[in-house]
Formats: structure tokens, C-alpha cells, sequence
């Protein structure tokens, strides 16, 4: 750690720090009221984590807020800085929960992400818990293009919150992890990206939720998405999504 200098005791108007990124911590803000109004947060324990260059500290940190709140009762006063490297708290009241070591892990292993949101979504928490699916699929012709990769469905009591040891198997090779009975982490390489695979994976399985219901009711089969159609999706969704904008 860089030697304490008189800077970083100093206090903005707002009483953070001078180096406290306002931008970073207001997009935290908005982004979890965001899924508040989509009825996404359920309890204290759903968490968002935004990774950036501090010039201050000369390293990368990672803000997200403190344990004990939800993210639609947060202030910018309720979030902490978090060293990237050591985990040292840099800034804040308290640590954030347990869980924030997946965040970090993640980030560890996945040197391209930059933001990732943490739910526990009751739709699909439910759905897995019934149909214990440990392969994805698709009825809408546009959710894999949003994942970007198949969504990692853990095993039944696999908890990567209390064990980081699962991450380093399979971040590569997804953008969303899902813990049935617990819920999903999605990332991306900004909080747009995470957030809106986080709510493009929910919808997907709230119209699979549907479709059970319809399938029930009339007697016809579900119609999926094949898995050739879906591995195409997945591969072009930079370009669908993105086209030459996003870096």
C-alpha cells in the first residue's frame, strides 16, 4: 500500500474522500434502483461490485456497498472501496457481506469484467428448484445474444459466495452464474452489460415459467430454440448488441 499521505484524509463537500469516484458510486445508486423497480431485490444480500483505476491509490479497487442494507436503502454514504489487490478497505463504514469475495474472484479470473450484479430472483430461485436444469434453454430468440456465453447452472449445493474455488472452472466460459436455490452473478465489462444480462436472463425464465403453464393448459410442447440457433446467438452477439461501439 502506498504510504498514507494528507490527500487521502481529506474530505470533499459531500464528507467522502477526495479520491471517492462520485461517477462510479452514483452509477451503483442507479443501477440498484433500477432493480428495485423491477422488484429484482428481495433482501440485503443482492449486491453490485464496479471495478475502476483509482489515480489516487495507483491500482485498481472495486466499489460496491457495505453489509447490512439493501441496495435500494443505499446512500453513497453506504458504500466501501475495496483494494483490488489485497482486498483492504480503502473507504467505508464496514466490509461488504461474505459474498463480495465471488465479486472479487470473478474479477480475478476475468480480467475483461468490470462490473458484476448479484440477485436472488424468487422466478428463478423457483424454476430451478423445480426442474433442475443443468443446461440452458431458450424460447426467445434474443436472450443468448444479450448472455454472450451459456449461463454456468451450478449443482445443488454449490455455493460460490462461501467458496470461491468453483469460479476459477468455469468464469471463462460464461457471463452469468446461476446457484439454484440461491440465484444468479452476472458480469460484464461495464455495469450496463451485467445489469442487463442479470434482467435478460430473469425474463428468460419467467417466460419459460409461462411457457410451462401454457404447455400445461393446452396440451402443446414448448418450442425451444435449437441448440445450433442458440450457439449462433451467442456468436453474434457483439455485433447484434454492440456493433463496433462497445470496447
Amino acid at each position: 500500500m502506498p504510504e498514507m499521505k494528507l490527500a487521502s484524509l481529506e474530505l470533499s463537500p459531500s464528507g467522502l474522500p477526495a479520491w471517492f469516484d462520485l461517477a462510479t458510486g452514483a452509477s451503483i445508486l442507479q443501477y440498484g434502483q433500477r432493480l428495485a423497480a423491477r422488484e429484482l431485490l428481495v433482501n440485503t444480500l443482492g449486491n453490485i461490485v464496479v471495478r475502476t483505476h483509482c489515480p489516487y491509490w495507483k491500482r485498481e479497487v472495486m466499489y460496491t456497498k457495505h453489509l447490512g442494507l439493501s441496495l435500494e436503502e443505499s446512500g453513497l454514504e453506504h458504500l466501501a472501496v475495496l483494494d483490488m489487490q489485497s482486498d483492504e478497505l480503502l473507504h467505508g463504514r464496514c466490509r461488504p457481506s461474505l459474498g463480495h469475495q465471488m465479486h472479487r474472484e470473478i474479477m480475478r479470473c476475468r480480467h475483461d469484467i468490470h462490473a458484476t450484479v448479484h440477485l436472488h430472483p424468487d422466478d428463478v430461485i423457483a424454476f430451478f428448484s423445480v426442474m433442475q436444469w443443468r443446461q440452458m434453454r431458450y424460447v426467445s430468440n434474443d436472450t443468448a445474444l444479450v448472455m454472450g456465453k451459456p449461463p454456468c447452472i451450478l449443482g445443488e449445493g454449490v455455493n460460490v459466495e462461501l467458496d470461491v474455488s468453483a469460479i476459477g472452472r468455469c468464469a471463462d466460459d460464461t457471463n452469468c452464474i446461476v446457484m439454484p436455490g440461491h440465484g444468479i452473478t452476472s458480469f460484464g465489462r461495464d455495469l450496463s452489460e451485467a445489469y442487463h444480462r442479470a434482467v435478460a436472463f430473469v425474463a428468460e425464465i419467467r417466460r419459460l415459467i409461462i411457457c410451462q403453464h401454457l404447455s400445461a393448459a393446452t396440451g402443446k410442447s414448448i418450442a425451444f430454440a435449437s441448440e445450433e440457433e442458440v450457439q449462433h446467438m451467442y456468436e453474434l452477439g457483439e455485433q447484434v448488441i454492440y456493433g463496433s461501439t462497445h470496447t
